[in-house]
């Protein structure tokens, strides 16, 4: 299966669209619309830090997650701003640095078989499964919802961000198929 990269151009057309100052006005649902801070870190990682980190964790990233890795060593994307203060809530990628720091947290991830590679919503961690990876399977993306459930995404990182940054920082796998008749009863 040959997959060819987008994210440098879901990148850049998010830096698009931001303000001097990283602000981006977000249409949320119901037609709220609120600001949300971007940050990317000042440069990307490596190639050579890219190989210590998998020798030392004795893994292969997946290629998609390398390429953001190559652009920006972390972010922080979509945070709410609430009268100008940034009181999070978005999207933190981590960068190598503070996934090693996870990492050592070996009684938290002791039931899954994962790498954190960041916060969302603050509520849960987006998680690479080593399963996944061993097996080549594309899907590698998952959920750890308050170190408790271990949801697939059926994402690869290049499609979930793609899709995080379309719907400006939505949930969108919680998403239900919804008919106007029961969108009113939810």
């Amino acid at each position: 299966m040959h997959l060819t990269s987008f994210v440098q151009n879901t990148v850049n057309g998010l830096k698009s669209l931001l303000d001097q100052n990283g602000v981006i006005r977000i249409l949320g649902s119901e037609g709220e619309t609120t600001d949300a801070l971007v940050t990317f870190s000042g440069s990307g990682a490596s190639q050579s830090d890219i190989r210590a980190f998998e020798t030392h964790h004795q893994l292969s990233l997946p290629d998609d997650y390398k390429k953001f890795l190559t652009l920006h060593n972390g972010a922080r994307i979509f945070d709410s701003l609430l009268d100008g203060v940034n009181i999070g809530g978005g999207l933190h990628l981590f960068n190598l640095k503070e996934i090693d720091t996870e990492l050592k947290d070996e009684e938290f991830y002791a039931d899954v078989n994962g790498i954190p590679i960041g916060h969302l919503l603050e509520e849960c961690d987006l998680m690479i499964d080593k399963d996944k990876l061993k097996d080549k399977d594309p899907n590698y993306l998952y959920l750890l919802e308050d170190g408790l459930e271990y949801k697939p995404l059926h994402l690869n990182f290049e499609i979930f961000l793609d899709r995080y940054v379309m719907c400006q920082g939505q949930p969108f796998w919680e998403w239900r198929y919804y008919t106007a008749e029961n969108y009113y009863r939810t």
